[in-house]
């Protein structure tokens, strides 16, 4: 049974068509009308730099052309949906990746040109665990860039286990679900596991299960835990179609994480 009337629907598609990008219009085409996966792609191959990285924007508070590990782990979420997972941009993200990772395991931030071109201030810091989400979905697509995952590895060994309430946590928790290799790590991902009610409660605004940060966790959580999370999504789609989010001073996100909620809901049977 569908959770949504045909009528939000529409209001939803209004607000994204308004408010969204290309990226954006053309997903919900795809999902939920006539369009076609090619020209998603094609979409999606606009932020692609001659590098194989993406960049140029796709991560909206970050708008330097410059190829970054979020504008890589981003793509990889875009194709996620779409189901694809092989093919010429694959290939040429997945060789950036494994170009610019350090010995260490990490990709290094921030990229040269960031202080060229607008951003949010948190872009300035650091941003080493972002390769933990891209290992997660190489290792679920079966890419196989061994020293790539070595060194993610390496990496991943020096973190420690995050905070029940942290939502910006999800790397870890996506590494270990695709990646783990002892039972240490095993122990790791069921205490995470344990703590998602925590975070649900913490975080409800965000939509954890129905976002592009923890959807890994839907299949994780009993049936009636993500029913009840997909019905807080759709009460928070406002009048004009958009759903609620904590960034008012953000506004962009509002059409991208509406579409985000509509993907993961069809997804998971419930539109």
């Amino acid at each position: 049974m569908s959770l949504m009337s045909s009528e939000q629907l529409e209001r939803s598609k209004r607000h994204i068509f308004e408010q969204g990008r290309l990226l954006e219009r053309k997903l919900f085409e795809y999902f939920f009308g006539d369009g076609t996966r090619t020209a998603c792609i094609r979409a999606l191959r606009a932020y692609q730099n001659e590098d194989g990285g993406f960049g140029n924007g796709l991560e909206g508070d970050l708008l330097c052309p410059d190829s970054t590990a979020i504008g890589a782990e981003t793509a990889l979420y875009v194709l996620e949906m779409l189901g694809t997972r092989c093919g010429e941009m694959v290939e040429r993200l997945a060789r950036w990746v494994v170009a610019n990772q350090t010995d260490e395991g990490t990709i290094p931030h921030p990229p040269r040109g960031l202080f060229d071109y607008p951003f949010q201030p948190w872009w300035r810091n650091p941003d080493d665990d972002r390769v933990l989400a891209i290992a997660a979905l190489m290792r679920r697509w079966g890419l196989e860039h061994e020293q790539f995952f070595q060194r993610a590895r390496r990496y991943y060994l020096t973190t420690m286990l995050p905070a029940a309430d942290n939502f910006y946590a999800y790397p870890s928790f996506a590494y270990l679900k695709h990646n783990a290799e002892s039972d240490a790590d095993r122990a790791r991902l069921a205490t995470m596991i344990e703590r998602l009610p925590v975070l649900l409660e913490a975080h409800g605004d965000h939509y954890p299960l129905f976002s592009r940060y923890w959807f890994y966790a839907a299949d994780m959580v009993d049936q009636e835990v993500l029913s009840a999370q997909a019905r807080r999504f759709v009460a928070g789609l406002q009048e004009d179609g958009g759903v609620a989010t904590p960034y008012p001073d953000l506004p962009w996100w509002r059409p991208i994480f509406t579409l985000d909620g509509l993907m993961l809901l069809q997804r998971q049977g419930f539109l």
